[in-house]
């Protein structure tokens, strides 16, 4: 059976030869002179080779060490890189925060958003991935999703923010029929859209006029959208009057590109922040979250209790 080389033999034997002293090799590893010595005498035996003489206090190399000097240093040198590139790739990993949010959400909360985070938290790999479906969702390998469904995973659900469904439309399309919110909803071309939530819970132009006893002969009239980060563009170009979701139409009504003209839908619905119980990412997770809840409070969301 062929003995395994003594790894730390070695170690100390390219020290030794590198700088011409078993003392200066020693505080390199940092060991007593008599642990490098008993090393090297370990190699010689194993290699049945002198490796060093000594002659007036000093050590010198032989000729048989010479030759594979360089090839051990070159090789110690390639392991030390590769453990560094490892811990490199952990270091990455640890940095590393995956997030879940439907494509609408991502699209018009969190993106013009998101920069100024990345900026006071450099220290943060964020990984955003959306999802257009609720399997999608629920099976995702993620640190923290932001939904607004009851989850069937076992995990952390802390309530997020409160999503109104407001009537808005463009401050040009609404100076059309005077400001008058009776005039925008009975008269103004209607946007539909056809995702109403995965939970089937968010209202439609139909729950919204009969709420309000509105009635329109051409309700159901008008451009329909299979998503509503899609309708929302749709109303920010001015084809008609969207039951906007204020998550998703905030940052346009900040800016100026839509206004709301009527008053909000009563019922709200939850979002919430959903995690695992344990994660390895709880320092970074924490302080997303604190983000996010910063976010919501005082800037036009109605934060969930």
């Amino acid at each position: 059976m062929r003995k395994r080389v003594p790894l730390n033999a070695i170690r100390a034997f390219e020290a030794v030869a590198r700088h011409q002293s078993v003392a200066k090799a020693a505080d390199e590893l940092c060991v007593t002179p008599t642990a490098v010595s008993h090393q090297i005498r370990l190699l010689e035996d194993f290699l049945q080779v002198d490796l060093f003489t000594r002659k007036n206090s000093r050590i010198y190399m032989t000729p048989e060490s010479g030759t594979i000097l360089e090839r051990i240093s070159t090789a110690l040198d390639l392991i030390e890189d590769s453990v560094i590139s490892l811990q490199n790739v952990q270091d990455e990993k640890d940095r590393r925060l995956a997030v879940g949010a439907s494509s609408s959400v991502a699209s018009h909360f969190l993106m013009p958003r998101i920069g100024a985070f990345l900026n006071d938290v450099p220290d943060i790999d964020l990984s955003l991935h959306t999802y257009l479906t609720l399997r999608e969702a629920e099976t995702q390998q993620i640190d923290i999703t932001i939904c607004n469904w009851d989850s069937k995973r076992d995990w952390k659900k802390e309530p997020l923010v409160e999503e109104e469904i407001i009537p808005v439309c463009t401050p040009e399309l609404a100076q059309t029929y005077g400001n008058d919110p009776s005039r925008i909803l009975s008269e103004a071309p209607l946007i539909h859209s056809d995702r109403i939530g995965f939970d089937g819970t968010l209202p439609d132009w139909s729950k919204y006029m009969a709420k309000y006893g509105i009635s329109r002969a051409d309700l159901l009239h008008g451009p329909r959208f299979n998503q509503a980060g899609s309708a929302t563009e749709a109303a920010r170009s001015g084809v008609g009057v969207l039951l906007g979701r204020s998550l998703l139409v905030q940052s346009c009504i900040e800016k100026g590109d839509l206004v709301p003209v009527a008053e909000s839908y009563p019922e709200r619905s939850v979002y919430y922040m959903l995690t695992p119980w344990e994660s390895e990412r709880g320092p970074l997770l924490q302080r997303f979250k604190d983000w996010l809840l910063k976010n919501v409070e005082g800037n036009g969301f109605v934060h969930a209790a």
